[in-house]
């Protein structure tokens, strides 16, 4: 994965291991530019959609969907009541992230089944992107 793919600060970017499958797809809100990480990784049972945009030199994640082979359930990572403003930009887990369903709550997608094209799906709906074409890398 090129450093380039998925920045977070001007010297600093996200990477994922060789055994990922990936794409991040850039996305234009209304002249802002946003980025979008899917991955997946079937060994280690991992997935993951990030969203980010660009703040400056800087992206600002705003929210992560995600899934662990380690501890089950699809679940999301988001800053709550907060002012886009307000939430820190170039890191993976700004201040004040909260975990959505909590660790010991239910979770309704308990079982992982993603392929490349429920990867996709899958991030897009969540992020209701519409119109991306492609494959992973």
């Amino acid at each position: 994965m090129a450093r380039t793919a998925f920045p977070l600060h001007r010297n600093r970017s996200f990477t994922l291991g060789a055994h990922w499958s990936w794409r991040v797809d850039v996305l234009d809100l209304k002249g802002t530019e946003m980025r979008l990480l899917t991955a997946f990784e079937p060994s280690k049972q991992n997935f993951l959609a990030w969203l980010s945009y660009k703040r400056g030199d800087s992206y600002v994640v705003l929210a992560r969907l995600e899934f662990h082979g380690t501890h089950p359930g699809l679940h999301a990572h988001a800053v709550c009541n907060s002012d886009l403003e307000d939430i820190t930009a170039g890191v993976v887990k700004p201040f004040g992230t909260r975990r959505l369903p909590e660790a010991t709550k239910t979770h309704r997608r308990v079982k992982y089944e993603m392929t490349e094209a429920t990867a996709l799906s899958t991030a897009f709906k969540f992020f209701n992107v519409q119109g991306a074409e492609g494959e992973m890398l």
